[in-house]
């Protein structure tokens, strides 16, 4: 499994993307309270908004993967999530926050799914669990020392730094997944 260049760039993209989506759980929270000095019930409103429009997409995405290609869907969700992540530092609160969380919302939840998928697609299908399993494994190191580093950059940079290694660390995922052209494997 870890010869094949396919199978390492999504994992690689998929660990990547997992310690971005983790430290915006961690720091977002703080960000909207302690920053924005806004109640926890907008708080919830934002999070509501984050999971809702993920419910929406979700299915679309699953659809236009299937029809254009895990990658095609994969990179430029990738790149807007890094945007997006960047942005809920950059534009003012309000109704530009809320539209930036939205469109992060479709983005956020959904497209785990066509990364799981993708494996699948490039795994021999006599190990496709194992591969799952071992994509998850793969993963974990390094999103369990993502919210360190995420705190860390906070302690020593203030609280829009989470934001800006969240953005990185997508645009990373991005630069992982170009290179690499997906092939579905033949093996049955």
């Amino acid at each position: 499994l870890f010869s094949n260049r396919q199978i390492l760039a999504i994992m690689t993209s998929n660990s990547l993307i997992q310690m971005s989506r983790l430290s915006i759980l961690a720091f977002f929270p703080i960000y909207i309270k302690e920053t924005l000095d806004y109640s926890a019930f907008t708080l919830g409103i934002y999070l509501a908004l984050l999971y809702a429009m993920g419910i929406v997409s979700q299915p679309i995405m699953g659809l236009l993967s299937d029809r254009i290609g895990r990658k095609k869907i994969l990179v430029p969700s990738f790149t807007l999530m890094g945007l997006f992540y960047i942005s809920i530092v950059v534009v003012p609160s309000g109704i530009s926050l809320a539209l930036i969380i939205g469109a992060l919302g479709m983005f956020f939840y959904a497209i785990l799914n066509v990364t799981q998928t993708a494996i699948m697609d490039v795994s021999p299908k006599q190990v496709q669990a194992s591969t799952m399993s071992a994509m998850s494994l793969f993963s974990q190191p390094f999103i369990f020392g993502s919210p360190i580093v995420a705190g860390y950059l906070v302690t020593v940079f203030g609280i829009k730094s989470s934001f800006m290694y969240a953005g990185v660390t997508a645009f990373l995922a991005v630069a992982t997944l170009l290179p690499v052209r997906f092939q579905r494997t033949l093996y049955n």
